[in-house]
Parts: structure tokens; C-alpha cells; sequence
């Protein structure tokens, strides 16, 4: 009886040890894809705004004087993603503030560009130029511009 305890409780030990082991290991493997999908949704996400976006916004992402407002440590995008994603879809007339200026030029829409590809684009402009934000995935930005007004 004592020798069916002690198997009894080395059997439980063990499947314990290796459900936590287990657990460690999916979260770490979980952490590596999404450090993966992150770079991947940056290095394409920088081919599509420099195709997009970088004419009117500059390449380093500080706008064009009072004409564009820039994307770099401004307030708006980082407070508004999901405006942000129904912008690059839509465009945008009338008046725009960002870090305290306020900008009234038209952006044009972006009507061909998928739910993915305004992910990365997003994901590029929030984490650039100083810019820290993490992943846009494509699943919240089909959501948000579901919901553009």
C-alpha cells in the first residue's frame, strides 16, 4: 500500500511538472510568433507606406509643414487606430488636430488596400520614428472598419 502512495504521488509530481513545463513552452513559442508576425507586418507594412503614404507624410514620417500632419510621435494615430485604419481605407476631409496643430487638407482614400495590408501599414507607422504601439492584426482592423462612420 505504502510502495502504491509513493507511485500515486510521483505520477502526480510528474504530470504537474510537465503541465507547467508544457505551459512555459507554448507561452514562449506564443511570444516568438508574435515578435515573428510583428517584424514580418513591419517590413511589409514600410513597402506599403512608402508606396501609400510617404509622398504626403515623408519618409521619416514628420508631415509636410502645415499641409500634413505628421505620423511620427503624434497623439492621434496612437490614441485612434481604429480611426486611423478607416482614414488610410477612406480618406478624410475638414479639419484634423495632431499634437496641437490642426490641419485641413484632404487625404485621398484608399480603396484598394485590404484589412492585411492596413494591419501592416499600421503597424509600421505605430512603431517607427519613436512611435511603440505593438501589432495591428488584420482581425481588429477588418472589425474596425466594419465600423467607420
Amino acid at each position: 500500500m505504502r510502495i502504491l502512495k509513493q507511485a500515486f504521488t510521483l505520477i502526480i509530481c510528474g504530470v504537474w511538472l510537465v503541465a507547467c513545463t508544457s505551459s512555459s513552452d507554448r507561452q514562449g513559442e506564443s511570444s516568438h510568433a508574435e515578435k515573428v508576425k510583428l517584424q514580418q507586418y513591419m517590413v511589409q507594412g514600410k513597402k506599403l507606406y512608402e508606396t501609400y503614404c510617404s509622398n504626403c507624410h515623408q519618409t521619416d514620417g514628420k508631415g509636410f509643414a502645415k499641409l500634413y500632419p505628421p505620423l511620427a510621435g503624434a497623439d492621434y494615430l496612437l490614441d485612434n487606430l481604429p480611426a486611423a485604419a478607416c482614414i488610410i481605407k477612406n480618406g478624410m476631409e475638414g479639419e484634423l488636430e495632431v499634437n496641437g496643430v490642426t490641419y485641413n487638407q484632404m487625404m485621398p482614400a484608399n480603396q484598394s488596400l485590404t484589412p492585411l495590408e492596413i494591419a501592416e501599414i499600421l503597424t509600421y507607422i505605430s512603431n517607427s520614428w519613436g512611435n511603440e504601439s505593438g501589432l495591428s492584426n488584420a482581425r481588429d482592423v477588418s472589425i474596425w472598419l466594419n465600423r467607420c462612420q
